[in-house]
């Protein structure tokens, strides 16, 4: 099997795998982590299970879902292979003696497991405010002469 450099400068990518994985003559490009991602989209996506793309006809729409899942996994789903053992004599909560966690958790960013509630109610202002676009509905002009 050969391996190519489809995007960027061949030797950018060999100074990544230089930094990445060492000076060892076996470094390899490794594919497996952006298929992971794919499959992970796919399953959690309705509307990429599905062989259509009418589902998603506008790209806001495909990239909002995909911040809706990267989030709740990184926050939100718990995951086998960042479990570890409890601490203590004491098992943790529902009898088990693993501790799971969630991407977050492990990387210290948060201290618990967030429920979807909690996530979908957090407020975040948006980036800009958006520029309004085309004739105001007659009820917001209403509402602004009244005030």
């Amino acid at each position: 099997m050969v391996r190519r450099v489809v995007t960027g400068a061949g030797e950018a990518v060999a100074g990544r795998l230089v930094a990445t994985q060492g000076g060892s003559g076996t470094a390899v490009i490794n594919t497996a982590y952006i298929e992971r991602l794919q499959a992970t989209f796919r399953s959690r996506l309705g509307a990429l299970v599905r062989r259509s793309r009418a589902p998603v006809r506008l790209k806001e729409t495909l990239e909002a879902g995909m911040w809706v899942v990267g989030t709740c996994y990184n926050l939100c789903w718990t995951h086998k292979s960042l479990r570890r053992e409890g601490e203590g004599n004491d098992p943790p909560a529902g009898g088990s003696k693993w501790v799971h966690s969630t991407p977050a958790q492990a990387a210290g960013l948060t201290d618990h497991r967030w429920s979807l509630e909690e996530l979908l109610s957090l407020c975040v202002p948006p980036a800009e405010k958006p520029k309004w676009r085309g004739r105001r509905p007659r009820w917001l002009v209403e509402a602004a002469c009244a005030a």
